[in-house]
């Protein structure tokens, strides 16, 4: 399967994630060491993260509301959305983009 670009439908609390994108094997939540760099590999792509400010956000009872939050993107051709979510270290845009110049498996 390949993952492809779509306009992202952000939840109300402004999460969303590509339904094609990367699922941790066997129901985990987590993916485990090297699981998503197999899955990036196996589709042609490469990633990137962006990360909010932290000071912008505003906390509700089921975590964060990152509704206002534009990720600006990434410099270069290609790039598309595959997930808004929250992390560790706070709310994260990972982009994607099917790798330059190179083949997938």
């Amino acid at each position: 399967m390949m993952i492809a670009a779509m306009e992202p439908q952000r939840d109300k609390y402004g999460y969303w994630t590509h339904p094609d994108y990367f699922e941790p094997a066997n129901g985990n939540e987590y993916g485990m060491l090297g699981e998503f760099d197999a899955w990036l590999n196996a589709n042609g792509l490469e990633f990137r993260e962006e990360y909010r400010d932290e000071d912008e956000i505003d906390q509700h009872g089921d975590g964060y509301d990152i509704s206002s939050w534009q990720p600006s993107g990434i410099k270069g051709d290609g790039w598309f959305v595959g997930s808004i979510h929250d992390t560790e270290e706070g709310a994260v845009c990972i982009w994607l983009r099917v790798k330059q110049g190179g083949d997938h498996v």
